[in-house]
C-alpha cells in the first residue's frame, strides 16, 4: 500500500534528468532533512543559514563521495512546507547512485511521483489547481504552453473560483438560516439581488468554459487539417510549411491515402499540421478509408484549410463548383461537430496554384470565414495564412485571459453550471430555500474539487501519480 504523503517520513529523489550531466540535484524533504544531510557532511550542516547554499564534502560512509553545493530551507519558508535540503553534486550516475543509497539507509525513503508537490498542496503552499499547473509548466514544449501555466500557476484562476465560492458560501448560510425560522416565514436572502448575483455567476463561469477550447488547443497543439480533392497541392502545402519534405508530392490521384500529421510552432504557438487524402469519389476500399479518416480529422480540428485550383475558378461554371463544394464540407464539418458536442472549426479556403492562374478578387464562398491567396510552389501566400491562424491564439495570450486548459477543471465547472441553474429555475418555480441550498452546496462542492477545497484521497492519488519523481 502506497505511503502516505504525511506519514512523518523523510523523502528523497532525484529532481533532474537521469544520467550524466554537468549537475544532479537531489532532494530531501520531511521532519529529518537536515539532520540525515548533516550527518553525510559530518556535522558541517547544522550551522549554516535556510536559503543560502554552501559547499559541503559529503561522505559516504568514510570515504568522501563528492564536493556539493547543499541548499537548506526550514518549514515552512520551503517549496513543501517541511524542512527541504537540495544537494547539487556533479552529474555522475555512480555519483547520484551512491547518495540516494545513503540517504535511504540514513533513514529516507524514496519519493513516490509527485510527492513533494503533494506535501505542498496539503501543506498550504499551493492549491490544487496551481500544483496542476507545475505538472503543466514541466510539460511546457512551447512559449503558448509555458505561458499557460505560468499564468495557472500565479493563483489567477485560483482566485477567481475562490471569489465563485465566497459568495455561494454566504448564500448558501442564509438560506440554510431560513430554515431555523422556517415556521415564521422569514427569508433573509434578497431574492431579486439573489438572482442577479446566480445569472452573473451562470455568466462568468459561462467565459470560462468558452475559454476551455483556446486553451486547450494552445496547450496541446492548435490542429489544422488540411482538405481537398486530389491535386490541389495538400502535400506541397504541408511540406512548404514545414520548409522539408515530409509528405510525398505525386501528380497521380489518390497518392495520399492516410493522414500525415507534424507539428509546427509559429511564433510561441504550437500547430499540428494534418494532411489528408483527396476528396473524391473512389471504389478502392483503401482510399475510401482514407477519405473517411480526412473528415474525422477535419471534424476535430480548430481550422480547416480547403485547398482549390486557381485553375478551376476562371470560369463561372467553375466558382459555382466550388462553392457547392464548399458549403457541402461546412454542412458534414458542422453535423460531426454537433454530434461531437464541440463547436466546429473555420473553414479557411486557400486558392492554391495561382503561379499558374490568376485567383478570383473578393470572392468568397459560403461557408467559409475567409479566402487566402497562395502558391505553395512558390511559398507565397504562407506568411499571411500563418499569421491568420496564430492570430486568435496570440490575442488571447497577450489579453492575460484565465484560459481553463484541464478537462478535470472543465467537468467541475460544468457541474457547478448545471448546479446553480437548477438553482435559479428553483427560485423562479418559487421553491423553498433549503431545496435552492441542496444545489448550491452541490455548486461549492464542485468548485472546492478545483482548488483542492474538497479534496477526496483517490483524486489526489490520480492528479500526482501522473508527474514526475522528484517533483
Amino acid at each position: 500500500m502506497p505511503a502516505h504523503p504525511l506519514d512523518g517520513t523523510t523523502i528523497c529523489a532525484l529532481s533532474t534528468p537521469p544520467g550524466r550531466g554537468g549537475v544532479a540535484v537531489i532532494r530531501v524533504s520531511g521532519p529529518d532533512a537536515w539532520p540525515v544531510v548533516d550527518g553525510l557532511c559530518r556535522g558541517r550542516l547544522t550551522a549554516s543559514t535556510p536559503g543560502f547554499a554552501a559547499l559541503r564534502s559529503l561522505y559516504a560512509g568514510d570515504e568522501l563521495l563528492d564536493e556539493a553545493l547543499i541548499l537548506p530551507f526550514r518549514g515552512p519558508k520551503s517549496f513543501t512546507g517541511e524542512d527541504v535540503v537540495e544537494c547539487h553534486v556533479h552529474g555522475s550516475p555512480f555519483v547520484v547512485q551512491r547518495l540516494q543509497e545513503c540517504l535511504i539507509d540514513a533513514g529516507c525513503r524514496s519519493a513516490l511521483p509527485g510527492e513533494f508537490t503533494q506535501r505542498a498542496f496539503l501543506h498550504g503552499k499551493r492549491d490544487l489547481a496551481q500544483a496542476e499547473a507545475i505538472g503543466d509548466l514541466i510539460d511546457a514544449d512551447h512559449a503558448g504552453a509555458h505561458k499557460l501555466a505560468l499564468q495557472q500557476m500565479g493563483g489567477g484562476f485560483s482566485r477567481e473560483i475562490g471569489a465563485f465560492r465566497e459568495a455561494l458560501i454566504e448564500y448558501t448560510a442564509l438560506m440554510e438560516l431560513e430554515l431555523d425560522f422556517g415556521e415564521e416565514d422569514v427569508e433573509f436572502v434578497d431574492r431579486d439581488g439573489y438572482r442577479q448575483h446566480v445569472s452573473d455567476l451562470l455568466s462568468k463561469i459561462a467565459e470560462l468554459l468558452d475559454g476551455f477550447n483556446t486553451g486547450r488547443a494552445i496547450a496541446e497543439g492548435v490542429p489544422v487539417a488540411i482538405l481537398g480533392a486530389p491535386n490541389r497541392g495538400k502535400s506541397t502545402l504541408l511540406n512548404a510549411l514545414l520548409n522539408e519534405d515530409r509528405a510525398i508530392v505525386s501528380d497521380t490521384p489518390g497518392t495520399t491515402r492516410d493522414t500525415l500529421e507534424e507539428t509546427l510552432t509559429l511564433e510561441g504557438i504550437r500547430f499540428r499540421f494534418i494532411d489528408t487524402a483527396g476528396l473524391r469519389e473512389t471504389t478502392d476500399d483503401i482510399e475510401a478509408e482514407g477519405i473517411r479518416r480526412a473528415w474525422s480529422k477535419a471534424a476535430a480540428a480548430r481550422f480547416v484549410l480547403y485547398l482549390l485550383d486557381a485553375r478551376d475558378l476562371q470560369e463561372e461554371s467553375g466558382r459555382t463548383h466550388a462553392e457547392s463544394e464548399i458549403k457541402a464540407a461546412a454542412l458534414v464539418l458542422s453535423k460531426a461537430a454537433e454530434e461531437n458536442g464541440e463547436p466546429a472549426g473555420a473553414i479557411l479556403v486557400l486558392v492554391n496554384k495561382t503561379d499558374l492562374a490568376p485567383a478570383p478578387l473578393g470572392w468568397c464562398p459560403e461557408g467559409a470565414e475567409e479566402v487566402l491567396i497562395i502558391s505553395a510552389e512558390e511559398r507565397k501566400g504562407l506568411h499571411a495564412l500563418e499569421q491568420r491562424l496564430g492570430r486568435d491564439y496570440r490575442s488571447a495570450l497577450a489579453e492575460d485571459r484565465i484560459l481553463v486548459t484541464n478537462l478535470r477543471h472543465r467537468e467541475a465547472l460544468q457541474r457547478t453550471r448545471e448546479a446553480l441553474q437548477r438553482a435559479l429555475d428553483g427560485l423562479n418555480a418559487g421553491l423553498s430555500g433549503d431545496l435552492l441550498a441542496v444545489d448550491h452546496r452541490e455548486a461549492l462542492e464542485q468548485l472546492g474539487r478545483i482548488t483542492g477545497v474538497v479534496t477526496p484521497d483517490d483524486l489526489l492519488g490520480h492528479i500526482f501519480g501522473n508527474f514526475c519523481i522528484g517533483k
